[in-house]
């Protein structure tokens, strides 16, 4: 009998090895290979945000809000203003990054080679319906930071929201279940849970001190109902926001780079 359980917890551990081995390229941290481009500097004073990341950013270019949050950002702050967006379905922060340096209908260099002022990320909770880990995510979320600092680009931080990832992920077949459960015992995170993610994010911003370059939304700025969500502001998969909650999330944007405007402290931003 013990010889019997010795084998069954060789075999399991050499398939865990096995299927380890297989699946570690997805979670892998790659060397920036990626080429910097020139970004054109703006003469005129119109203020310029761009959104980029998954589809919550393209979600807002199709729900036609760029021209909302432009609306909104004027009366706040009395000037012209700019926004553009475009974000990928279901794409992680590794995806994101690379979208940067790429043209087409879902890349992003187009747009950031206009010089934005801010620039709105929306990324992590693919990260997380994917079981990637915090490694990565904040490894690809701190490239992005850092070829939009180094171009003069404030970005504007979006903290992953309280979503119900297991209302759309939890249906899918058991097979893929276990594999998802397994994926995340590998990458060290709780399987299709965000807070980690989300607090990851945070201690490394903290830890980096860039708490200070960046422009930080919290859930709990436009989502009322926090620490729970409010279910008014989205649409029936629980992740992706309706009008509503697009018009919530957009006002306290304006406002929190209203608010960074006037740090006259801020001495990347003189106009």
């Amino acid at each position: 009998m013990i010889i019997v359980l010795f084998l069954l917890s060789f075999g399991v551990v050499g398939i865990y090895i096995y299927y380890y081995n297989r699946w570690k390229h997805l979670w892998a941290l790659e060397t920036n290979n990626a080429s910097h481009y020139v970004i054109r500097q703006n003469t005129d004073t119109t203020l310029r945000v761009a959104m980029i990341g998954d589809s919550w950013a393209g979600l807002h270019y199709k729900h036609k809000m760029d021209a909302y949050l432009s609306a909104i950002l004027e009366q706040r702050i009395n000037r012209s203003v700019l926004v553009e967006s475009n974000g990928k379905g279901g794409e992680k922060t590794r995806g994101i990054y690379k979208l940067m340096f790429q043209t087409g209908e879902f890349g992003t260099k187009q747009l950031l080679s206009l010089k934005p002022d801010y620039c709105i990320i929306s990324a992590g909770i693919n990260d997380a319906a994917a079981n990637l880990g915090t490694k990565q995510y904040c490894y690809y979320y701190r490239q992005i930071l850092d070829f939009l600092l180094a171009n003069g680009i404030r970005p504007v931080v979006l903290e992953i929201p309280n979503v119900n990832i297991w209302h759309l992920y939890g249906r899918k077949p058991y097979k893929d279940l276990v594999v998802d459960f397994v994926r995340s015992t590998m990458t060290g995170c709780k399987m299709y849970q965000f807070v980690g993610y989300r607090d990851a994010l945070y201690q490394m911003l903290e830890k980096e001190r860039l708490m200070d370059k960046v422009v930080y939304v919290s859930m709990n700025d436009w989502n009322d109902a926090s620490p729970d969500i409010d279910q008014n502001l989205f649409v029936s998969d629980q992740i992706h926001l309706n009008r509503r909650g697009y018009e919530k999330l957009d006002s306290c944007i304006a406002m929190a780079i209203a608010k960074d405007l006037e740090n006259t402290s801020n001495p990347s931003f003189v106009y």
